[in-house]
């Protein structure tokens, strides 16, 4: 019997305010799963941003960089999960998968069973796509989604706190890789780390098969909906009032100023959504 998911479609059409708290829409809905036991799967895209890891709190010269990014208009969040630096923009398209857990021996198996639904998504469209870590990629991870050729197409990381498993990515539909990653490369320079990674580590989905955004966000949809039951939904009232608050929480700015340490939990580390 199929398992029922709640889905939250997050598109451009949607409200401003909405789409501005696109980054910690995920973290908010984990909070109702946890309440209701329903699992859910949030497919968003969002506003550009930066997204870093837990362990980029330990950055020498972090405040600084964090504000080269905010000069050039980029807010900047710290992730509930593993991995490090990403550029999150128009061109990716975001997901999460999120379950009641309290059992921190199934992180290996959050991965498979959460991310199916996206392998399945991707091979409709004509991607074959599986784990692996594409070297020199930026955010490697050994739970990457890459092509054949070992090219990272997707990030995937895993938080498991609160109650909650949450496994989630971002689809590289046509982000600009050379952009992306010297935006990277240079966060970490002025922050004090020497990093090299490279922009033809990765690949865009629509160099692969002609496809457009939309089009991935409803494939992937389709792919989930084929192992499980989909009851679409909105994000609710209390669901926004509390992704406002994580918003403020989540933000580097205010994170650096208050002195506060990471979220608690075990999370595993590939690169995120």
């Amino acid at each position: 019997m199929h398992t029922t998911y709640r889905l939250v479609d997050v598109r451009p059409t949607d409200p401003a305010d909405l789409r501005r708290l696109s980054p910690v829409v995920e973290e908010a809905v984990a909070q109702t799963v946890v309440r209701s036991g329903i699992p859910a799967l949030v497919v968003r895209r969002q506003d550009p941003y930066m997204l870093l890891g837990p362990q980029d709190r330990r950055l020498p010269m972090l405040a600084q960089a964090i504000g080269w990014l905010a000069d050039q208009g980029l807010p900047v969040f710290f992730r509930v999960g593993g991995g490090s630096a990403v550029l999150l923009d128009e061109g990716c398209l975001s997901f999460a998968v999120i379950r009641p857990c309290r059992d921190l021996t199934q992180w290996r198996q959050n991965f498979h069973d959460l991310t199916a639904g996206v392998l399945r998504g991707l091979s409709a469209l004509g991607v074959a796509a599986h784990f692996g870590q594409a070297d020199g990629a930026y955010c490697p991870g050994p739970f990457d989604l890459v092509t054949d050729a070992g090219r990272k197409i997707a990030g995937v990381a895993q938080a498991i706190r609160g109650g909650f498993a949450m496994v989630g990515g971002m689809l590289l539909v046509h982000q600009d890789a050379e952009h992306a990653t010297g935006l990277v490369q240079d966060f970490y320079r002025r922050a004090g780390r020497q990093v090299a990674y490279r922009a033809d580590a990765v690949a865009r989905l629509d160099a692969i098969v002609p496809v457009d955004i939309d089009r991935v966000q409803d494939a992937i949809i389709t792919g989930f909906g084929q192992i499980s039951r989909l009851q679409a939904s909105t994000v609710t009232p209390t669901e926004q009032t509390l992704a406002r608050d994580l918003y403020t929480l989540r933000a580097a700015v205010r994170a650096l100023s208050a002195g506060s340490p990471p979220p608690r939990g075990v999370v595993h580390p590939s690169s995120f959504s």
